[in-house]
């Protein structure tokens, strides 16, 4: 699950989850039952696709801890093209050099014969 940065306090799995300029607080009332529940004032939050979608002000996804740079994933998602691309035409050197090999077994052993 994507990371998110809390903008505004968020209650999921009986806890709330509120920014990092929040005052320290411990327990919180939740909004479903009206209880105190555990405050987790990290500043982030794990959250599925689905949960994202339906947060009104745009919560910031973060990337290892930061927010996201613009611009970010299409060069992650270019990033992983190219890395493919390079396993690629390594396993394509390799296999032609076993190939290579193959036959020059292949042909010391005629010459054998």
């Amino acid at each position: 699950m994507p990371k998110y940065q809390v903008l505004q306090p968020i209650e999921k799995g009986n806890v709330v989850y509120a920014p990092k300029a929040t005052p320290a607080t411990t327990q919180l009332p939740s909004a479903c039952h009206g209880k105190p529940i555990p405050v987790d004032a990290s500043g982030e939050i794990e959250l599925t696709d689905a949960e994202a979608g339906i947060l009104i002000y745009g919560q910031v996804p973060l990337f290892q801890g930061m927010p996201d740079p613009i611009g970010g994933q299409e060069s992650r998602e270019k990033k992983a093209v190219e890395e493919a691309a390079a396993a690629a035409a390594k396993a394509a050197a390799e296999k032609a050099e076993y190939d290579e090999f193959v036959a020059f077994r292949a042909a010391k052993a005629a010459k054998k014969k």
